[in-house]
Formats: structure tokens, C-alpha cells, sequence
């Protein structure tokens, strides 16, 4: 299974005015390798996406890519590492709040917000990749939150967090267009099918 601490982003000491100098340059080159390739997965799958292209779409030759990338790999788990650490504020849990609540998605609404992410976690060539890496992060909080909430055992818990990652992502891939009051009107329709579901556990 994959975990969040499999690829960390590089830590570059600042000691001096010449390093601190290097350092922005080397965070810029990143970041522009990093957009340049959710630009490309907008436009096609990750599978159909070579380091040419995306150093014709960076403005970078090869060389400048492998000093800071081995392969197209990094790259990605880069991306997914700097946008599961940027949801850890409203992705506690995926799941129903406690009865008599409203269910909210946080997941939907980062995607939702956060259009920069969408062509990374909407990629069908990703998909598996995209739910294990959502589940090996937030696992721990789910299993805290509704173990005890529900009493069930941790195989049928995880079987209820890759049902709703899934869920999640076609629901929001499906509407992201929509306007704000009629995915509330979504929303709530899901809340309702939800809270029926949870509230009988």
C-alpha cells in the first residue's frame, strides 16, 4: 500500500545569499515542472504522456528536468504529496457526520475548489493510484472516527472508505460544472441516501 512518507519534497538549506538564491530557482524549476504536467493530464491520460512533452510544455530541456526529477513518477507522487498535505485541514474524515448532522465531503469540496488538482485526482489512466494514495493517508482518521461511531471491524471499514473515495471523485468529476446551488441540491440528495445508511449501522 502506498504511504504519504514514500516521497517526501526535498528540504534545501538556506545559508547564504548564493544558496537562498539557488533555492528559489530550484523551487521554481519544480513548480513549473509540476504545472507543466497537470496542463498535460487536462489535455490527455498520464500513460500517453512522455518527458519530451512535458519539457516542450515546461520550457525546459532534459537535463534540466533529471536535475530534479528521475521520472515522470516523481513528478506525480510530488503532486499528490503537496495536495493530500494541502487538504489535511478539511479532509479529517470522509464520511456522515453524526446523526442528526449534516454529511459534508470534504474531498468534493477541495476538487471542487481547488481546479489546479482536478486534471491529477479526475485521470482515469489514475484512478486506482489516486484512491490508494487518498485512502493510505486518511485511513487513520476514518478508522478513529467511525470505528467508533459504527462498532464495524476494520476490513468493513475500509471496504465503506474506498466505496465513498470512489463515490467522491465520479460525483464531483460528473458535476464539476454545476453551479454552487445545484450541487447543494446534489449534496443534500446524497445526505439523505447517507444518514438512512449510517443511522442504521
Amino acid at each position: 500500500m502506498i504511504t504519504n512518507d514514500m516521497f517526501r519534497n526535498e528540504v534545501y538549506p538556506v545559508e547564504n545569499k548564493k544558496e537562498r538564491k539557488t533555492d528559489r530557482r530550484t523551487l521554481y524549476t519544480r513548480m513549473v515542472i509540476k504545472d507543466a504536467l497537470l496542463n498535460l493530464l487536462a489535455e490527455k491520460e498520464y500513460a500517453d504522456i512522455t518527458i519530451a512533452d512535458l519539457c516542450r510544455e515546461a520550457e525546459i530541456n532534459r537535463g534540466t528536468f533529471y536535475l530534479h526529477y528521475d521520472n515522470l513518477r516523481r513528478v506525480m507522487d510530488e503532486l499528490f504529496d503537496e495536495a493530500l498535505s494541502n487538504m489535511n485541514g478539511v479532509l479529517v474524515q470522509i464520511g456522515c457526520a453524526p446523526a442528526g448532522k449534516n454529511c459534508n465531503y470534504p474531498l468534493c469540496h477541495f476538487l471542487r475548489q481547488n481546479g489546479k488538482y482536478q486534471p491529477l485526482f479526475f485521470s482515469d489512466s489514475l484512478r486506482s493510484h489516486v484512491v490508494e494514495r487518498i485512502a493510505a493517508s486518511k485511513w487513520a482518521d476514518f478508522r478513529e472516527h467511525m470505528g467508533k461511531q459504527s462498532g464495524l471491524n476494520d476490513e468493513v471499514l475500509k471496504a465503506i472508505l474506498y466505496f465513498q473515495i470512489n463515490g467522491c471523485l465520479a460525483i464531483t468529476k460528473n458535476n464539476i460544472d454545476i453551479s454552487d446551488t445545484e450541487w447543494a441540491e446534489v449534496q443534500q440528495q446524497i445526505d439523505r441516501f447517507l444518514k438512512n445508511g449510517f443511522e442504521k449501522l
